[in-house]
């Protein structure tokens, strides 16, 4: 099974670390450019573009050289109550990175679950 969230999280944290301005991601998916406006929102990334290739379609990202980790995490059906365990465990500092969950209100960053007061699948974390 291929698991495209985490081959773009291993795609974009090597590009970082080569100190990259930009970088394509392929294949293209909604829940891909879902993640990569909340990583735009918190400032991790700069612009990125979808454009189509005639086949999957490819994501051209400019990056700010702010990102020092970003992983894909196992799809976990987590409770408000266990987003602070789940903070400590995968976050270098309180407060320090972002982690994102898909909910019944769609993806968006643990803050924005805890202040809707709902759980959700965990899918990756930036800091």
């Amino acid at each position: 099974m291929v698991n495209t969230l985490a081959d773009a999280m291993v795609v974009i944290k090597n590009a970082e670390r080569a100190r990259k301005k930009e970088v394509i991601i392929t294949p293209a998916s909604k829940l891909i450019q879902r993640v990569l406006r909340i990583f735009q929102q918190h400032a991790y990334i700069g612009e990125f573009e979808r454009y189509d290739d005639g086949r999957q379609g490819k994501f051209k990202i400019a990056l700010l050289g702010r990102i020092n980790e970003c992983k894909a995490l196992l799809r976990l059906n987590l409770k408000i109550d266990q987003f602070e365990a789940l903070e400590r465990r995968l976050l270098p500092a309180p407060g320090l990175g972002t982690i994102i969950f898909t909910t019944n209100q769609g993806i968006m960053s643990m803050k924005e679950a805890e202040e809707k007061k709902i759980g959700g699948v965990s899918l990756c974390y930036v800091f």
